[in-house]
This record gives C-alpha cells, structure tokens and sequence, in this order.
C-alpha cells in the first residue's frame, strides 16, 4: 500500500463559515484531516463521518479527491455548517 501524502492540495480550497464570514480554509488533505479529528466525538461517531474519513484515507493514498469532497458536501448539508 501507498504512503498516504497528506499535502495533497484540494482541486479548490473548502471555507467553512461561520455566520456568512471565512472561519476556516481547506486547501490539502492535512486541512481535512485536521478538521475531522477536531469535530466533537459524538458528531465523529456518525455513519456520514465515518464515510468521510474513509474517503480521505483513500485519497491520501491516490483515490479520487471528489469522492472526498462528495462525502464532505454531504456532511456539511446535514450537519447544517456552512461552507462554500
């Protein structure tokens, strides 16, 4: 298996907001990792994240960096935060 390149960039960076206004920038993998583990355990523990995570190790490793932001898209929506 490959070593996982966590400084993979993103096509285009992710901005999580917070009341309209930029909070947080998502420009590589290390970005999406470190947003994750920092997401409180019990939102960590759902299935949605869960899939996520499991796209991101994909990706690390050469899998499609849009089944990532698919995943990601997906649990932002549900989670109701916003982004852009």
């Amino acid at each position: 298996m490959p070593k996982p390149n966590w400084s993979r960039a993103l096509p285009q960076p992710i901005c999580i907001l917070d009341d309209g206004k930029e909070f947080l920038r998502l420009t590589t993998l290390a970005d999406v990792r470190g947003f994750l583990k920092h997401l409180p355990r019990e939102r960590r523990q759902s299935y949605t994240w869960h899939v996520a995570v499991r796209r991101l190790e994909a990706a690390a490793v050469g899998g499609n960096v849009d089944d990532l932001l698919t995943a990601l898209q997906m649990a932002f929506q549900l989670e109701r935060i916003e982004y852009r």
